[in-house]
């Protein structure tokens, strides 16, 4: 809990550095963005485990895929080519397991807090500007077991880091606003259980595509 904490004190913190810089005339522009889209979460070690202890009577592992998510970011213009930026996210999936006699069903979220930079290229026009990126993010996450044979809800909490890559294309709409469309790819180590080498890990590795909006201040 006092992680959980430090972390959302220092995107508190640093989101207040970046409109003081730009108050001072230090930066060409902060900005916000907010994002929306569809996330592709394997969950390769789960899927592994849970679907190999099935038969052709039941077929034991399901996973729901793809999923959606959502993304806030503030966003400081180094020059016109550069930027930084910290951001956070809501990753949510789930899974479950049947046979003849037990119901199993995951629920999986994901909130990784993430610093970032990315590069803007030059321009096809006025309009339309092609940005490449990179980040690493610190991940706080929870899974939620229900087990319907027994009635009982079990829950557990974990942290983790992720690096992610990504690729996008922003779309100049009015002198303020821009629209944002990009693609990812994100590997992040196994989290959610307390780290055993026994324990079977829960990782939020996977390809996204989303759409957004920004907005400079």
């Amino acid at each position: 809990m006092r992680c959980n904490k430090c972390s959302v004190r220092a995107i508190l913190s640093l989101a207040i550095w970046f409109i003081a810089l730009s108050s001072n005339g230090f930066a060409q522009s902060i900005s916000i963005r907010v994002a929306a889209g569809i996330v592709d979460l394997p969950l390769s070690d789960w899927s592994k485990f849970f679907g190999s202890q099935g038969n052709s009577s039941y077929p034991l592992y399901s996973q729901n895929n793809p999923n959606p998510y959502y993304a806030l970011s503030i966003h400081y213009d180094i020059n016109s080519h550069h930027s930084v930026y910290i951001g956070t996210e809501l990753i949510q999936t789930s899974a479950s397991s049947s046979d003849s006699v037990e119901i199993v069903d995951w629920k999986f979220q994901g909130v990784p807090i993430t610093v970032g930079y990315e590069y803007k290229s030059l321009t096809f026009n006025q309009y339309f500007t092609p940005v490449i990126g990179g980040g690493v993010s610190y991940f706080i996450s929870q899974v939620v077991a229900r087990d319907h044979f027994f009635n009982q809800t079990l829950k557990r909490t974990g942290n983790g880091y992720g690096i992610h890559a990504s690729l996008g294309l922003i779309s100049q709409l009015t002198q303020s606003l821009c629209m944002i469309t990009q693609a990812r790819y994100r590997y992040s180590n196994g989290m959610a259980f307390s780290g055993n080498r026994d324990d079977i890990k829960v990782e939020f590795s996977g390809f996204d595509i989303s759409i957004g909006l920004e907005y400079s201040l």
